[in-house]
């Protein structure tokens, strides 16, 4: 290959690297707006339902439709099939999020109750924390998606509480021989049955999504700029 042939292989390697590299910072930028777009429609939607508690004493014909809603659930939870969500972090304490099935007034469905958060050590009392009676709480709903899982769901099957590592709700009712409603309802921190309560429907704001969005973009136009200022000094 001749010097001038070579220079151009080098040139075209060059071209196609930035025309990659521009293209992903503007489907990052595209995709934190896209997030910061839908985070701003559950923020609307959650703020909505606040005033409109729907009571559940018996199964939805459809558990998507009161996604993020606030709900009053009827029914009776079952603290012996009580377990502890692990790895939960709160105010740099290492614990759990308790989770105990709640079976609704008809028996219909049995839901999944996050009490909220205790720390390790509190978790050695719990046996003396059993409340099994008929009662009514309100709580946020939410159906939980479990992503990438790197370890089993359940990590301790020979006791109980069970420790687990996700709600994956098709698992749990595979390993526990139960049918569990695709629903987690999460307790308001000043119900008397309610622990710490650290769950969020989301962890990232719509303000933050757009913020990155625009770094993103940024970053594509200043390599862009760049592209130019080549240009002109190759044709030179």
């Amino acid at each position: 290959m001749n010097p001038r042939s070579e220079k151009r292989s080098i040139q075209l390697c060059v071209i196609g690297i930035y025309i990659i590299a521009v293209l992903i910072l503007v489907s990052l930028g595209t995709w934190q707006l896209t997030r910061g777009m839908y985070k701003a429609e559950l923020e609307k939607k959650i703020e909505m339902s606040k005033d409109r508690t729907m009571d559940l004493q018996t199964a939805p014909k459809n558990w998507n439709d009161l996604n993020y809603r606030e709900v009053r659930l009827m029914g009776k939870p079952d603290s012996k099939g009580m377990m502890l969500l692990d790895n939960r972090i709160y105010q740099g304490r290492v614990g759990y999020e308790v989770i105990v099935p709640f079976v609704l007034q008809d028996q219909s469905a049995i839901v999944l109750l996050n009490r909220g958060w205790i720390s390790r050590e509190q978790a050695n009392h719990l046996e003396d924390d059993v409340i099994i009676k008929d009662m009514q709480i309100i709580g946020q709903l939410y159906l939980p998606k479990t992503g990438l899982k790197l370890v089993d769901t359940i990590l301790a099957r020979d006791q109980w509480p069970r420790v687990i590592a996700y709600l994956d709700i098709p698992s749990l009712s595979y390993e526990l021989e139960i049918s569990l409603a695709p629903a987690v309802v999460v307790l308001d921190s000043t119900n008397d049955y309610a622990f710490e309560k650290i769950w969020q429907p989301y962890v990232m704001s719509p303000v933050r999504h757009y913020g990155y969005a625009v770094q993103w973009w940024g970053l594509a136009l200043v390599l862009l700029i760049f592209g130019w200022i080549w240009k002109f000094r190759i044709q030179k």
